[in-house]
């Protein structure tokens, strides 16, 4: 605030490449949102009109409607019982031709079962997006949340692992799939631009 710079700029900067280098995120990209993030993660990825993605019916109501965000439909699964995040076996059975993309959510920051459903989704060439608003800094075996999928999103809303007020993140160690993310969160620019004559791609 007594920078006088309410934007995006230095700040959002080094938090970006401070949290990246904290879960060892490559391209790490900051968001107003959790949803947000998850939407331009599968915009990024190619889901749209048509196509399906599979999110646990035991989530709040962003994860679905992040789906919703970028004209696809979003197919509920049954969760397992004793950790309440995606089942594997259900998410298999939900998997249609349409089905472009899944988001296991870690509800609370306990784990969904990534290794059957990451062998799901490349067994099926499926976009693996890790829903880990409530997961920043738990871990699966030696990993952390967020960086096994394809890509990831994070929250910072006020009963969140850390907070900015609200906002979000992104996570992913896809070089491409992060420009496109920038490009789409950003009017087309693929870095920060000045808002004067800049190239929107």
């Amino acid at each position: 605030l007594e920078s006088n710079y309410l934007n995006e700029g230095g700040f959002t900067e080094d938090f970006e490449a401070r949290l990246g280098e904290l879960v060892g995120s490559p391209h790490t990209i900051a968001t107003s949102n959790c949803t947000s993030a998850l939407s331009l993660c599968l915009m990024a990825a190619g889901v749209g009109v048509g196509d399906e993605v599979l999110v646990p019916d035991v989530t709040f109501i962003a994860t679905a409607h992040s789906v919703c965000l970028t004209g696809a439909k979003p197919v509920l699964v049954d969760v397992e019982p004793d950790r309440l995040t995606m089942c594997p076996d259900a998410a298999g059975a939900a998997i249609t031709s349409r089905t472009k993309a899944i988001i296991p959510v870690h509800v609370s920051g306990r784990s969904a079962d990534l290794e059957a459903l990451m062998e799901l989704a490349e067994r099926h060439s499926l976009f693996l997006l890790e829903d880990a608003a409530e997961a920043l800094l738990s871990k699966s075996g030696d990993e952390f949340l967020g960086m096994i999928g394809h890509a990831a999103g994070v929250s910072f809303s006020p009963n969140k692992t850390i907070t900015t007020g609200q906002g979000g993140c992104i996570f992913t160690k896809d070089a491409e799939l992060a420009s496109r993310i920038r490009e789409l969160k950003d009017q087309g620019r693929p870095v920060r631009g000045t808002g004067g004559d800049d190239v929107h791609v």
